[in-house]
This record gives structure tokens, C-alpha cells and sequence, in this order.
């Protein structure tokens, strides 16, 4: 009998799926997860002067977020900490909080100050890019479970 494994460390990527304004966390799975990158894109407006000096003006900062993963199971029941597989993730960038606005939540770890305490951020986001690619399907097994995918996956998003 297969049993799940729970990481101690926690997902890093949590995802708002409420449609209230308490929101409902749900991890992203670490299963197979590649690094994620946290960029800045600068919003600014940069202007040459005649005298050839350069002004600025600095208008925001908005950070950017990507990742992906190698051979992710469709669903959250397959995956090693029980957070989101890859059909979850489809659904939720195809429904209607993948195609608006919603709340990303990053856990980076443990406060040193507090040490039971979490050190996150949570950023109003919206998907730039988003790419499924089915890889691998299995057969079914001895006991009759049904098929399953495993995909790689890649989103984007960026803070609006």
C-alpha cells in the first residue's frame, strides 16, 4: 500500500483559490519542481537631454515569477506532498482566476527572529505564459486505478 509523504519544509508557491476576499491557500507541488525565478522588470521612463545627460523617472517595480516541472503527475493525489498536479494547474490557469487576477503566495522558510514564524510575501499576479506538455502515461495497474499522465509544466506570471 502506497503511503504519502509529507515534506517538512512546506511548499514554496501557493495559489488563492477563494472567490471571496479571505483567501484559500493551495500549495504548488515540489514534486520535480525546477528552480523559481523571482525577476524585477522596472517600470520607468529613461530621456536622453540635450546637454547628454540622462533623466529618469521612476514610475514601479514589479516582480516577476517562473518556474516549471519535469514529469509532474496530473493530479494532487499522485504527487509526492499531496499540492498540485498538473491537470489541477491547467484547470486553474483555464478557469476564471487563472484568466484574471489572483494572489500568489511565496514561503521562502523560518523568521530568524521568530523562529516559528514563516517569511512570506503575497503578490496580486496574473499568468503571462503557460505551457502543459504530456510526457509519459502509464497503464493501468494490477488493481484497475486508471492511467496516469505525467507532464512538464512551465507558467509564468507577473505582478500587476
Amino acid at each position: 500500500m502506497a503511503h504519502t509523504v509529507y515534506l517538512p519544509v512546506g511548499s514554496l508557491l501557493y495559489i488563492d483559490t477563494s472567490t471571496t476576499s479571505t483567501p484559500t491557500w493551495v500549495k504548488l507541488s515540489e514534486h520535480n519542481r525546477q528552480p523559481v525565478s523571482i525577476g524585477q522588470n522596472r517600470i520607468q521612463k529613461a530621456t536622453r537631454m540635450s546637454n547628454g545627460t540622462l533623466r529618469k523617472f521612476f514610475i514601479a517595480d514589479k516582480k516577476e515569477f517562473s518556474t516549471s516541472w519535469n514529469m509532474l503527475p496530473s493530479f494532487s493525489n499522485m504527487t509526492v506532498d499531496s499540492g498540485y498536479g498538473a491537470v489541477d494547474l491547467k484547470s486553474y490557469f483555464e478557469g476564471s482566476k487563472g484568466q484574471g487576477v489572483f494572489k500568489l503566495k511565496v514561503v521562502y522558510g523560518k523568521n530568524q527572529t521568530s523562529p516559528f514564524a514563516d517569511r512570506e510575501e503575497i503578490f496580486t499576479v496574473s499568468f503571462t505564459s503557460c505551457s502543459f506538455e504530456i510526457v509519459k502515461r502509464n497503464v493501468k495497474d494490477a488493481v484497475g486505478n486508471p492511467a496516469q499522465e505525467f507532464w512538464n509544466v512551465s507558467i509564468a506570471m507577473e505582478e500587476v
